[in-house]
């Protein structure tokens, strides 16, 4: 406890400084401090999300690697929810999970070697990074939403964002879409969601901070290739939120874009 609340002081102090080199401000901020003292592959509690479905408990698995020299040239740190119980539904829950976080491990150490070569090369005192936190963004009677968002760093000037975002049903456990929660087919939610990028593109193209590339018909052109059945979507607030990854439909800097349907 008193090191979470160490962590959380630090944390406070650093967004306060500016960010103006990333690779030193990923180093010291984006791979929470417990994550280095804590044993390799260890698993915790952090949080507890209840339902009337399920009791869904977020969990942790953190690993450290080190050269020969005992210098740290990549860090994984994964949260992912846990449902709690024996039931058919928790047990369904729990293995898409198990089966997620296994593809994720097994991915992150892919570059282990270039990560050990890179960092034994470099007096930057930064190091390779992937860390997925994780939120439940709904939990009811009827669905429980499990928003997984990443960050793979590889000391370049920035890293890359990502997410995992999964609907399932509480009663069953089972994964189900975002079409059939609205009630329609996977064309027409594809011809909704990119007819709500294109307002959203039309009311802001003029604004100097607007999120999309300036150029509309590259913007249209992406649109029609963007697939938003692909799990690029999750459940909050009573909305349904799509969304498209950086560099999609808009410059890094404006992140994941993103619409909305009010359920």
């Amino acid at each position: 406890m008193a090191m979470k609340k160490l962590s959380a002081a630090l944390l406070a102090v650093m967004l306060t400084v500016p960010c103006t080199i990333p690779s030193i401000c990923l180093a010291d901020t984006k791979i929470p401090a417990e994550a280095a003292r804590t044993e390799d592959d260890a698993l915790s509690d952090d949080q507890t999300e209840k339902s009337e479905g399920l009791k869904v408990s977020i969990k942790s698995y953190t690993k450290e690697y080190k050269t020969e020299q005992g210098k740290v040239y990549k860090e994984l740190s994964y949260e992912y929810p846990q449902a709690e119980g024996d039931s058919e539904a928790a047990q369904a829950f729990n293995k898409f999970y198990k089966n997620l976080r296994t593809k994720w491990i097994r991915q992150a150490q892919e570059n282990l070697k270039d990560a050990e070569e890179s960092v034994s090369q470099s007096d930057s005192g930064s190091h390779y990074a992937d860390e997925v936190t994780c939120e439940i963004a709904n939990n009811d009677k009827d669905y429980i939403c499990v928003f997984q968002s990443g960050y793979n760093y590889e000391m370049g000037a920035h890293g890359m964002p990502y997410r995992y975002t999964y609907i399932f049903d509480a009663k069953t456990g089972k994964k189900v879409s975002a079409a059939q929660i609205l009630g329609i087919s996977k064309t027409q939610l594809n011809k909704k969601v990119r007819s709500l990028y294109l307002k959203k593109l039309d009311k802001t193209q003029k604004d100097e901070d607007s999120l999309f590339y300036p150029n509309k018909d590259q913007v249209e052109e992406a649109l029609s290739e963007l697939n938003f059945n692909n799990n690029c979507y999750y459940l909050k607030n009573g909305k349904m939120w799509f969304y498209a990854d950086p560099y999609a439909v808009g410059p890094y800097a404006s992140g994941f874009i993103e619409v909305s349907v009010k359920l």
